[in-house]
């Protein structure tokens, strides 16, 4: 899409044969294809349509697109994220690469949204109300997603270039946070009771509860027990002196 405003600059726009004199121009590609929309007057500006009127999706479109994520989930998750490539993609979605490319204009941007795709937001089942109840479960919940989704691969493809790349790191930190995000809302919803103090960061606060688990299966690839998550949430309800911390022992876990 070729936006053209109405300030005075000194570019020169050109599209096909014609030149429009003194008009900046921002020029973006959109991922479904390239359209060119101007209009002209010798002394009126010209007049932008806004972008959702311009470009429309059709739903062949998102289901190919939808299909080409699928499999490269699949490539990501059985053959390493080495593998998420345009070839090896195209094959399992059975599309030609051109179509990839179109949407993705190379490997880094592919594994992005692979990644992305992986980590959607989870919407766990709602709570019962009593507060280490509802964490444990978060805790298990979360275990079994990692398990399930098969977190390590995604993990170690993040990890192995967010330290260069920033956009990978940025994908690192909204993986964690929405692995995380179901055990914040468990503290939101008790601190929305009156059950904790108004001024708790639930969000810093799930991390602390969520980082023994993700430790355990990402990074020491163990067992994620319920004796870990039992020892877990009865320390983090010790520190904010709970009476529900007696109902567990505190031990180290076996």
């Amino acid at each position: 899409m070729l936006v053209v405003t109405g300030r005075a600059h000194p570019a020169r726009v050109v599209l096909g044969s014609i030149v429009f004199p003194h008009f900046e121009c921002l020029e973006y590609r959109e991922l479904r294809k390239i359209q060119y929309v101007a209009q002209w007057s010798k002394k009126v500006p010209m007049a932008v349509e806004p972008e959702s009127d311009i470009v429309r999706i059709n739903p062949r479109t998102r289901r190919v697109r939808q299909a080409i994520l699928d499999a490269a989930v699949e490539v990501l998750l059985t053959d390493g994220a080495e593998h998420v490539t345009a070839t090896h993609v195209a094959g399992r979605a059975d599309v030609a690469r051109t179509t990839i490319y179109r949407h993705w204009p190379d490997q880094a941007a592919l594994l992005l949204a692979t990644i992305d795709a992986v980590a959607s937001p989870h919407h766990p089942p709602p709570g019962v109300g009593v507060l280490d109840r509802d964490l444990r479960s978060a805790l298990e919940n979360l275990r079994t997603r990692l398990m399930v989704h098969q977190s390590r691969p995604v993990f170690g493809a993040l990890a192995s270039h967010a330290h260069h790349d920033e956009g990978f790191a940025a994908a690192q930190r909204r993986f964690v946070e929405q692995l995380v995000r179901p055990v914040a809302a468990v503290l939101e919803a008790a601190r929305d009771r009156g059950e904790l103090n108004g001024m708790l960061d639930c969000q810093f606060e799930a991390t602390l509860l969520a980082g023994p688990v993700l430790q355990h299966h990402l990074m020491l690839h163990a067992d994620v027990t319920d004796g870990l998550i039992e020892a877990v949430v009865a320390r983090w309800l010790a520190v904010h002196n709970l009476g529900n911390a007696r109902s567990v022992s505190p031990t180290r876990p076996g």
